[in-house]
């Protein structure tokens, strides 16, 4: 089970950064969609924070323990 939750946590925090700069260029290109760009930044910052936590949270470092 806990090599499946890195994996999502791999996923989300991989995808995040992206999402942060589509709701930059969101928010820099069009003053209708501000709303929109600020809520995909503030998402993909939680959602990274969300997902690298559950990729340390996960990790085994072998011996060290």
């Amino acid at each position: 089970m806990g090599d499946v939750l890195a994996s999502i946590g791999a996923i989300i925090a991989f995808i995040c950064p992206f999402l942060f700069l589509v709701g930059l260029m969101i928010l820099l290109v069009s003053a209708k969609k501000r709303q929109i760009g600020i809520k995909l930044i503030v998402i993909s910052i939680i959602g990274f924070i969300i997902g690298f936590g559950t990729c340390l949270a996960n990790l085994s470092l072998g011996g060290m323990h």
